[in-house]
């Protein structure tokens, strides 16, 4: 055979399941390809190739980076995920041994396979001469001036053995999480994503690749001796190189110094050019009082927990913080928004809260009007307490304006939006919340709510079910679930929907929307047993009224229904903002009275 007759050949190398492409760089296993980043690549074929001999770090190192220096854990981290992705435990030296202070050799049996290439008649034959042989891909791909570099904050785990500092782990996530999403050039990956690896034991490559980032930061916090140690290293995901590392002995009152610490050094490390105004907002802070700055993370842990209780101790937590720092904005906002949420539990009356609330707001805007989360919980306290539409809409449009990726804006003016019955844009701002925050409970428990408004109840049960799987406990969304399943026929489902609730939340509110549904499935007498039981307690405590109308609405009882509407109005009870849409009471609407209480809150029929 000539050689113009000759056909190209690949090479492989074979072992075990596995097949090694060497033009395509490719793993195979079974015929499914494993992606390898190409130092990993390189590290395989090189111990394949000196199969039987005990290969050193240094001579691994001096033949991968010819060039450069790196760190002798860059040959450990490889051969780490080499020996994970073969599918290596410990002690299973199937494919690579590991010699003890001397290297690593090949073990497995391995065969080099050469195949020729078919041709097809519509293919050019190979030229006679040898073409130049192609460049050898670069290390790392360049990247582009508009592609910003991604990465994934992991939650530090809490090493201490003590959960009282489950708060400051929390905390120093979420404000590496903010303070990185101020670098130029640095998209950070969703809270709720990175979230998901809350308290795990995780692989940082793994991660990264779930997620689509090219960096890892993880973090670990540890108690030796009285002392805590924060310890932290970022991780290029595409090489398994430790790009940065470093090691803290911090007071907690010096926290903050370690986040700025933190982020200042990957900014280095990833050689971003700040400008003075970046270098300055990186350094910014809301307060330089530490145990104010303590007392907030604090609340925000409480906060995230998304119960009566939490909102509870983090309203505390916030108010300390304000008397540490009266100039405090964020705490100031924070608090506003744990009131809002708080209210939704039925607890206090709205008017007693509303006030503190909208000051707190008022106060965090004096201090910093570029604040989004400040312009947030004034548009919600104009929302849920005064009813001024115009006034709320106004600062929602601010604060997303201001901050167009802070999520519970775009979440909360979706809850306006639906209040409106403008469904569409409600739809379209919740899907821009869960965008940038797609696994938040909140988020996606707000999008079940906006699907049983817009009378999707298949959806908003699909969606409700998901939220709770990772959370069983969330209250809120074991109620929309409840309400579902009650528009749904499902009063069964409903029923036990809004019991679990009752466990998790004891209180009135729960017990108005299970009698609501023992009516709906014609047990009219325990229906009814609930609602003697609110009509008692309301001389005692606080019973949104609302509660107790829906209960006389769905027993057919409605002059009652409406009287106790009437009061609910004047309580400011927030349940009623959304009366325009609300499927629970589409009996009542050819009443003439239903289209008073709509001019009452001023949502006109047609508006």
């Amino acid at each position: 055979m000539t050689p113009q007759d000759s056909k190209p050949v690949k090479h492989f190398y074979v072992f075990g399941p596995f097949r090694l492409d060497l033009e395509e760089r490719l793993l195979l296993h079974e015929g499914e390809t494993i992606p390898l980043a190409p130092k990993i690549f390189e590290t395989l074929v090189l111990l394949i190739e000196s199969k039987g001999r005990i290969l050193k770090k240094d001579e691994i190192m001096k033949k991968l980076w010819p060039d450069r220096y790196v760190e002798e854990s860059n040959v450990s981290q490889n051969i780490f995920m080499l020996r994970k992705i073969l599918g290596e435990g410990s002690g299973n030296d199937q494919y690579i041994e590991n010699i003890p202070r001397r290297g690593y050799r090949f073990i497995a049996a391995v065969n080099e396979v050469q195949e020729e290439i078919e041709q097809t008649e519509e293919e050019p034959q190979a030229a006679a001469v040898e073409a130049p042989a192609p460049e050898a891909p670069p290390e790392k791909p360049p990247r582009p001036d508009e592609t910003k570099i991604s990465i994934a904050v992991v939650p530090m785990i809490n090493e201490t053995g003590d959960p009282a500092w489950d708060y400051l782990a929390d905390g120093v996530t979420d404000s590496l999480i903010k303070l990185l999403s101020h670098l130029p050039q640095v998209r950070v990956i969703a809270r709720s994503l990175v979230y998901r690896y809350k308290g795990k034991e995780v692989d940082a490559l793994n991660v990264g690749r779930e997620l689509t980032a090219d960096m890892v930061l993880v973090s670990r916090v540890v108690a030796r001796e009285g002392k805590l140690i924060i310890r932290a290293e970022l991780i290029e995901v595409s090489t398994g190189w430790r790009a940065w590392g470093d090691q803290y002995q911090p007071q907690v009152s010096d926290i903050r110094k370690l986040e700025d610490e933190v982020s200042t050094n990957i900014s280095a490390t990833l050689h971003l050019k700040l400008t003075e105004e970046e270098k300055k907002r990186l350094r910014k802070h809301e307060t330089d009082n530490a145990e104010a700055y303590q007392s907030f993370l604090m609340g925000r842990y409480y906060r995230s927990k998304h119960t009566s209780e939490g909102y509870q101790k983090a309203i505390e937590c916030f108010e300390q913080a304000i008397k540490l720092d009266p100039n405090y904005s964020l705490a100031h906002a924070a608090l506003a928004d744990s009131y809002v949420a708080y209210d939704f539990y039925g607890i206090l009356p709205p008017l007693e809260t509303c006030t503190k609330a909208k000051d707190a707001a008022i106060e965090a805007l004096v201090i910093n009007d570029t604040l989004a989360e400040a312009h947030t919980a004034l548009a919600c306290v104009k929302m849920m307490y005064e009813r001024d539409w115009s006034s709320a809409e106004r600062e929602f449009k601010r604060a997303i304006e201001i901050d167009p990726e802070f999520a519970p804006a775009h979440n909360w003016y979706s809850h306006f939006l639906m209040a409106m019955g403008r469904i569409d844009e409600s739809f379209a701002e919740s899907q821009i919340a869960l965008k940038l925050d797609p696994l938040d409970d909140s988020i996606n428990q707000y999008l079940g709510w906006h699907y049983h408004y817009a009378r999707q109840f298949d959806r908003a049960i699909a969606t409700l079910e998901k939220t709770l799987e990772p959370n069983p406990n969330f209250f809120l969304a074991r109620v929309t679930l409840g309400l579902a399943f009650v528009q749904k026929g499902e009063t069964t489902k409903a029923i036990d929907e809004f019991k679990k609730a009752y466990e998790l939340e004891k209180n009135a509110i729960v017990r108005g929307f299970l009698g609501h549904a023992y009516a709906q499935a014609g047990k009219l007498q325990e229906a009814r047993e609930i609602l003697a039981e609110l009509e008692e307690l309301a001389k005692r405590v606080y019973v949104p009224a609302f509660t107790i109308g829906l209960i006389h609405t769905s027993l057919g009882q409605k002059e009652e229904a409406f009287a106790q509407f009437e009061a609910a109005i004047a309580a400011h009870n927030e349940w009623m903002n959304w009366w325009k849409v609300a499927p629970e009471l589409d009996i009542l609407r050819p009443d003439p009275r239903f289209t008073d209480i709509l001019i009452q809150l001023d949502l006109t029929p047609n508006s």
